[in-house]
C-alpha cells in the first residue's frame, strides 16, 4: 500500500525504485527523504485538488497534501488518513 500511496503522490512509476526508497527512507511532509536528501518528491497540490489511482477492484487511492483517501468501491465510503498517519505507520514497519 505505500508503494501505491508514493506513486500516487509523486507521479513515480518505478516500483522497485519506489520499494527501495520506501526502505531506506522515510516518508515525510515533501515526499520520501533518504539521509538528509528527499528523492521521490510529493505533488504540492492547492486548494482541493486531487490525485487517484485504482489500487485493487475493491478501492481508489485519493491524494492531496494533506491526507491519503481510501475509497471503498462497494460501498462508496471514503476513509481518510492524515498525513502524520501515514507517516508514523511507515516509521511502524521500517524503523526499529
Amino acid at each position: 500500500m505505500m508503494t501505491s500511496y508514493t506513486k500516487v503522490a509523486s507521479g513515480e512509476e518505478n516500483d522497485n525504485f519506489v520499494k527501495e526508497q520506501l526502505s531506506n527512507g522515510k516518508i515525510v511532509n515533501k515526499g520520501i527523504k533518504v539521509k538528509s536528501k528527499i528523492t521521490i518528491p510529493f505533488y504540492q497540490l492547492s486548494g482541493a485538488m486531487y490525485v487517484t489511482t485504482d489500487y485493487s477492484n475493491d478501492m481508489k487511492f485519493i491524494y492531496n497534501e494533506r491526507s491519503l483517501g481510501i475509497f471503498l468501491k462497494e460501498t462508496k465510503n471514503l476513509i481518510q488518513i492524515r498525513r502524520g498517519s501515514s507517516i508514523e505507520i511507515h516509521d511502524f514497519f521500517f524503523n526499529e
